[in-house]
């Protein structure tokens, strides 16, 4: 009964910051959602007539922008609709955005794409194959479009997630690892016990400090490390400092704090770690752990793994429970022991289950770049890490995540002290009552996962002003104090906690395919009166087993996940579609997963012999033509629909050596 109402609260929790993501704008109704739909059907009609150059004098022309809900659609007139392509409003929010890229997919059969950054996300849309290569670079940054070549892709041949190797190999590190979750389980029942690390020290409550004095991101080195050797030495580093000296510097580890962050790559409903940050109280440096480069993937359970399981070290994060855990176990078998979150703090001081992003508590905190910074997150924080080499820019907005976590974790420690203190009114620690403080205070359970401001928390630090001068803050604190405040404890415990959220292996590979969302809703259409999305019958759902099948022994013979193969999404739609080339295949996601869109691979092929032993019925549908708005592309498409991979390239090939030859011929008649 318990994990059930725990399930329905999470459940709850997942849909108030789903929502609490959505750019504050309201949902689409359903009539408004059909307008969408007709606004999209006169672009696509329209359009067409204007690619095969049809006269459309008696075609009616919108000189009025269209107005649907909250949100200005822009007009249809002739000149809009011969762009390669259009953008649709950036005022939807993301639950709006999914609809309508549902809908270009199974109903509108448009290509689609989300663009832009993220305050600013949108969709793009084109009837062309090839329109969406006129999109301007710098929106293709924060775009799964710029995934389309060889060195923005996840390798992941390269790159096996350490969860689904074989687990004979990794006999010794599962036994490890069920005792660390040992030790964390004992952290979060009993949190002073963390405390046996040197970075909680003695504190001075009325000393001053913000990050205002700090030197900036600018000001600080950094390495990339992409090499195992790097990597030694990084570790190296982060224990006993820059320039030590292994023969004449006692090499007692001094590493008490260690910062980290990660970026990932999120396609296909598969995550998988492309970049991780860390600095220490050691090093005055940051460095850029790239697990992509050549030998570092087996390297980093190996030589970083070990910083991470050991409990004297703090491990110092902000939101870890996201992605940041689970995605370190998945992918490398690591454990993180003994945390510090920065948001769950930030939470516990607001009074709230969410906490502040990182970009605002560093303004809270006086960071004096905090603009740059928040500007750098919404350019980069949707970005594709896959791709090689980052910019320059995404590398500094990857170090301002991990660069200041070490002084907000001093800084938020003493915030949670001097709650407790005021609360309880103490004029001496050792008379500390946890039992009345918690009793007095209460816990708002309604607020969103993140603020965007610092009104609320500004409100929350104000009260400690409130009976200040009753509490000794020149005192100091020290560690065996600790164990009596109450709030700081509840965020050691709530911190040690997320440590647990760990990759349980329920991802898409166990979800039963008769499950499948997409799956389910067209089903239920089909079976509907209104049958907009057309008709699913027994024998599509027959064509979607195999193709389930295909890429699970496509799977086991790449040795992958079979997420990383292919969404059953995408199996939804080429059943649903039985598109006869990469080009219609795009219209259900125009960045295509590796193993599909490689022409050296023959597992696009596969997929369409498998589609025509079934035997579907031919759709002739115009609008399911391939178009292109450069005339170099729709040949070389041409050829390949028409003839297959092979045998183009051959036909190709035979034909230049023809005109040659002729020319020849041609040259000595003459």
């Amino acid at each position: 009964m318990g994990k059930s109402r725990r399930r329905r609260s999470n459940n709850r929790w997942y849909r108030r910051h789903r929502s609490s993501q959505d750019d504050g704008s309201s949902n689409l109704s359903e009539v408004e959602m059909i307008l969408v739909e007709k606004f999209l059907s006169g672009y696509r009609s329209l359009a067409y007539d204007i690619c095969y150059r049809r006269n459309s004098g008696n075609q009616s022309l919108d000189t009025k922008p269209w107005i649907i809900g909250e949100h200005t659609f822009p007009s249809l007139t002739e000149e809009f609709c011969s762009r390669p392509y259009i953008d649709l409003p950036h005022t939807l929010s993301a639950k709006d955005r999914r609809k309508i890229h549902s809908l270009c997919a199974l109903t509108m059969d448009l290509y689609h794409a989300g663009v832009g950054q993220k305050s600013k996300r949108r969709i793009v849309v084109s009837i062309y194959a090839d329109g969406f290569r006129f999109i301007p670079d710098e929106d293709l940054e924060s775009s799964s479009l710029c995934s389309n070549n060889a060195t923005s892709r996840f390798p992941h041949k390269m790159c096996t997630p350490w969860y689904y190797l074989d687990t004979n190999k990794n006999a010794m590190r599962l036994v490890e690892i069920e005792e660390e979750k040992k030790l964390i389980h004992q952290f979060v029942k009993y949190p002073e016990q963390s405390l046996i690390t040197k970075s909680y020290e003695s504190l001075v409550l009325a000393e001053t400090l913000d990050l205002s004095n700090l030197p900036s991101v600018d000001q600080t080195p950094y390495d990339i490390v992409d090499t195992v050797d790097k990597l030694r030495l990084c570790i190296e580093e982060l224990k006993h400092g820059v320039g030590y000296d292994a023969y004449t510097n006692n090499l007692t580890t001094t590493l008490h704090e260690l910062a980290f962050d990660m970026e990932m790559h999120n396609q296909n409903n598969t995550v998988r770690t492309c970049l991780i940050q860390i600095t220490a109280n050691t090093v005055q440096k940051d460095y850029i752990i790239d697990p992509l480069a050549h030998g570092m993937w087996e390297s980093i359970r190996i030589h970083l793994g070990p910083l991470f399981s050991d409990p004297s070290i703090l491990k110092i994060g902000h939101g870890i429970g996201g992605m940041d855990c689970s995605s370190l176990h998945r992918d490398f078998g690591i454990l993180v022991v003994n945390a510090f979150d920065t948001c769950e703090a930030s939470a516990i001081i607001r009074q709230s289950k969410g906490g502040m992003n990182l970009a605002t508590l560093c303004g809270h905190y006086n960071l004096p770049a905090c603009e740059h910074y928040r500007n750098l997150k919404d350019r980069f924080q949707t970005a594709n890490w896959c791709q090689r080499p980052l910019p320059i820019e995404a590398l500094e907005y990857g170090r301002y995540d991990v660069r200041y976590l070490i002084t907000l974790k001093k800084l938020l420690t003493k915030n949670l002290l001097k709650l407790d203190m005021v609360a309880g009114v103490l004029n001496d620690v050792s008379e500390y009552d946890s039992t009345s403080v918690s009793e007095r205070i209460n816990t708002d359970e309604t607020g969103e996962h993140f603020i965007s401001s610092s009104s609320e928390w500004s409100s929350s630090i104000s009260d400690l002003s409130v009976g200040i001068d009753k509490v000794r803050t020149e005192a100091i604190i020290t560690v065996s104090d600790l164990p009596c405040f109450e709030k700081l404890m509840k965020t050691i415990s709530i911190s040690q906690k997320r440590c647990l959220k760990l990759w349980n292996g329920k991802g898409e590979e166990s979800e039963s395919i008769l499950r499948n969302q997409s799956f389910t809703s067209l089903v239920k259409q089909s079976a509907s009166v209104e049958k907009r999305c057309g008709v699913w019958t027994e024998q599509n759902t027959k064509l979607y087993k195999k193709l389930a099948d295909w890429r699970a022994i496509v799977a086991e013979r790449e040795n992958i996940d079979v997420s990383d193969v292919c969404s059953l999404d995408m199996l939804v739609y080429v059943a649903y579609k039985s598109p006869k080339n990469r080009s219609e295949l795009r219209r259900f996601d125009y960045s295509l997963p590796s193993l599909i869109d490689d022409k050296s691979l023959p597992y696009f092929d596969e997929i369409k012999a498998i589609v025509a032993s079934f035997k579907m019925p031919n759709l002739d549908d115009e609008r399911r033509d391939v178009v292109f708005y450069t005339s170099s592309a729709k040949i070389k498409e041409t050829i390949e629909t028409c003839f297959g991979r092979k045998e183009g390239k051959l036909m190709i090939a035979t034909t230049v050596v023809c005109i040659i030859a002729i020319n020849i011929m041609t040259r000595k008649k003459q």
